[in-house]
């Protein structure tokens, strides 16, 4: 299902930025046409950037706490000079990214031994003190564990980083959803890859549509996904075989020795 249809961006200098990066000037207008649509390119591209001006027009949820900084007011308000046009009603927008995830797994763990700590002061504090006098002390931090560990999942902690983002992106797979994904390879194994595949199968039968950012020759190759190359001078649809990321793949497992030489890469220690 499609829901985003596409984004129309009114780039200029005057507009500041991000509408002023060379990227946006030349692109005035970005079409969705399939249901997976995965954006490529080299780092600096620009394929975050368009995500996060997605991500603001949109208003999608993300991933834990955020805090409004001056690079998110400025997406904000390059939104506001950008246009969308849909087709259907998503449920829900979520914005997703292996950063985001990294930082929320460390506030989690902050708030759970925050609240340790805190317990640990109430039994020092009232040592000699009632039984029920210790558990009122206590019970708000009890109440601030139980409740994390219910909403959370105490797996999170304990799984390994990929696993834990493959569990939270389960776990708010909504039928008609719409996904924004900042290169998730970052969280992910190549065998993780494969699992976070079929979890975006599953999403796109449940009527959902993914827009995805990514370097993964892996990830670029789920089946029947539009693919749009990005750069400073704009977007072009591209095809599986013509990705950079996958030529230099191929270049670098045939030529292993030659282009570790090339970089000055002898493995002397």
């Amino acid at each position: 299902m499609i829901y985003l249809d596409s984004l129309d961006i009114r780039a200029s200098k005057e507009a500041g930025y991000p509408l002023s990066l060379p990227l946006f000037e030349n692109t005035p207008r970005v079409a969705f046409t399939k249901p997976v649509c995965i954006l490529c390119g080299e780092n600096g591209s620009g394929k975050t950037t368009l995500l996060e001006l997605l991500a603001a027009k949109l208003k999608a949820l993300r991933i834990g706490k955020q805090t409004q900084s001056e690079k998110q007011t400025a997406f904000h308000q390059a939104a506001r000079l950008c246009k969308i046009t849909q087709r259907g009603k998503y449920t829900r927008c979520f914005y997703f990214s292996a950063e985001d995830f990294s930082r929320y797994l460390d506030d989690l763990h902050r708030m759970k031994e925050e609240a340790r700590q805190e317990l640990a002061a109430v039994e020092r504090d009232y040592k000699g003190r009632s039984a029920y006098a210790r558990s009122q002390g206590s019970l708000p931090y009890q109440r601030a564990l139980a409740e994390i560990d219910s909403q959370y999942s105490r797996s999170l902690e304990e799984s390994s980083h990929g696993e834990g983002f493959l569990s939270f992106f389960q776990s708010r797979i909504l039928q008609k959803g719409l996904y924004l994904m900042d290169e998730p390879e970052g969280a992910l194994s190549y065998a993780n890859q494969l699992s976070l595949m079929a979890l975006m199968d599953i999403a796109i039968k449940n009527e959902s549509q993914i827009i995805m950012a990514t370097h993964s020759p892996v990830l670029s190759s789920f089946p029947g996904a539009q693919l749009l190359s990005v750069t400073g001078h704009g977007l072009e649809e591209t095809t599986y075989d013509r990705l950079d990321s996958l030529s230099f793949l191929n270049y670098y497992l045939r030529n292993r020795e030659k282009v570790l030489q090339d970089a000055g890469i002898d493995g002397k220690i």
